[in-house]
């Protein structure tokens, strides 16, 4: 442990400073914090701008928070001290590690004296955030409990079927069992609350999940004082993962750059990354948190997409960062993992991070606050000199006359290059991607979708000797761009 540099980063998630300990009960409440959400270090001789003021008799000191610490907080911890000097100044530091309890001041209670952690401040633990705390205990979670009495009647069935049809996959109760979305309980089969929130009848998550959506919203300037346009996304959580993207296009400016022969389009802000963002927000939301919603803002300035829930317990953003994982909803990740909707898990930092390196986009920015976790991203410099309004394109991107279709430049080029039967691996190189499963996403599940290429042999999706054709509506498409 380098204390020298632990006293000059500043208070943080995992490290706070005490001049000394007049005030035991914030000391307490950090302890707990600590304990409850990512484990910390408390610094006691370090002033709160950092400045090193020491303590005087380090034995008595130490006694004194061990027997607080023993006495004051339930379940029993057991903290680890150390004694450092700098420049001759004693300093004590307390190394509290995150373990599932939970933590909390025994003269207050469980339901008022449990906390967490919040960026560098402590934080009451709410109802929902206590009962999270508990099921890690025994690695039960939310999504995975059965939903009242919901039953499979009262899942859309034929959205279901639709999905995993479109992605070559057969489903049945069986299947939904075994990936969650259904759940035994005693002789009867139910929906868990996973189940519910990805694939319930509207009338169904109405009831019991209403406030489980995503609003989209543009305001005008930097802050939140005036509505530009905004949406409501109806159709539950799966929607969002399509609808979020149109009302970004709508709303976000598009640059366009030549070179190579081929225009480059440049969007605003990071296409793969925003979609990398809203799943993750999706999967790892706390639907306990009655009244809390996903939200996705844009300003003139960023593009924020918040949710729910901040880290999981045991969890801190830098962690995230390193790739550590912890799911918070397996049964709606799980399915999201099946839909190709995400990817490795615990490797959401990197892909965002590359996709804005490799583009050219400032790195976003995480950050917990209250009961929400929010992931800030920053508009394209290229974008930002042009200076034209939002919801203009700075070059041709998007064809008027394709605009029900949701068509830019380089999917059409796409269509044109498959008038002739070509291999997944050929478009791959045309395109000039290297990702499989981001250039799938990107265009070919988009276009086949539309019905404007086609499998040459449907009944095999996964053929290795599979290619894709232009379709008659994909014909028809380029006629009326060629008028």
């Amino acid at each position: 442990m380098d204390i020298v540099k632990l006293s000059q980063l500043g208070e943080g998630s995992t490290l706070e400073y005490k001049r000394n300990t007049d005030s035991l009960t914030s000391i307490l409440k950090t302890v707990s914090a600590f304990a409850n959400t990512a484990g910390g270090i408390i610094l006691i001789g370090v002033d709160d701008d950092g400045t090193t003021v020491g303590v005087s008799d380090v034995g008595e000191i130490q006694e004194q928070l061990s027997n607080s610490i023993s006495n004051r907080i339930k379940p029993q911890l057991p903290p680890e001290f150390v004694v450092n000097k700098i420049n001759g100044k004693s300093i004590i530091s307390i190394q509290i590690e995150h373990s599932p309890a939970p933590y909390y001041l025994t003269d207050k209670g469980e339901e008022k004296g449990a906390y967490i952690r919040v960026g560098n401040a402590n934080r009451l633990a709410g109802p929902e955030i206590i009962a999270e705390i508990k099921r890690s205990n025994n690695a039960s979670t939310f999504d995975k409990a059965p939903c009242d009495n919901v039953t499979e009647a009262d899942l859309d069935n034929s959205l279901i079927k639709s999905i995993y049809a479109k992605r070559g996959r057969a489903i049945d109760t069986s299947k939904l069992i075994s990936i969650g979305v259904l759940t035994k309980k005693g002789r009867r089969i139910v929906a868990t609350n996973g189940g519910v929130l990805l694939f319930g009848l509207p009338e169904v998550r109405e009831t019991y999940f209403s406030y489980a959506e995503v609003r989209c919203a543009r305001f005008k300037g930097t802050s939140r004082s005036e509505f530009i346009d905004r949406l409501n996304i109806e159709g539950g959580v799966l929607a969002a993962i399509e609808e979020v993207p149109k009302f970004i296009r709508r709303n976000t400016k598009m640059a366009g750059k030549f070179g190579d022969m081929r225009r480059r389009d440049i969007p605003e802000y990071p296409v793969e990354g925003i979609r990398e963002a809203l799943t993750n927000a999706i999967a790892h939301a706390n639907y306990e948190v009655t009244g809390s919603r996903i939200f996705v803002a844009i300003y003139d300035d960023r593009l924020e997409i918040q949710n729910p829930g901040i880290m999981m317990p045991g969890m801190s953003i830098e962690q995230f960062k390193a790739g550590v994982s912890r799911i918070r909803n397996p049964v709606i990740a799980k399915t999201l993992g099946q839909l190709e909707l995400i990817e490795e898990w615990g490797s959401g930092y990197k892909r965002i991070k590359n996709t804005c390196e490799s583009g050219g986009y400032p790195l976003p920015k995480w950050e917990e606050f209250g009961s929400a976790l929010r992931v800030t991203f920053y508009p394209h410099p290229e974008v930002m000199e042009v200076g034209a309004e939002f919801g203009t394109q700075l070059a041709p991107s998007w064809h008027p006359v394709m605009e029900g279709l949701e068509l830019d430049n380089e999917m059409l080029q796409l269509i044109d290059f498959c008038k002739e039967p070509r291999s997944f691996q050929v478009l791959l190189e045309y395109m000039g991607w290297k990702d499989r499963t981001k250039f799938r996403r990107r265009f070919v599940s988009p276009l086949l979708e539309k019905n404007l290429i086609k499998r040459t042999i449907p009944e095999k999706p996964s053929s290795s000797k599979q290619k894709y054709l232009i379709t008659e509506k994909g014909i028809e498409v380029l006629r009326k761009l060629d008028k």
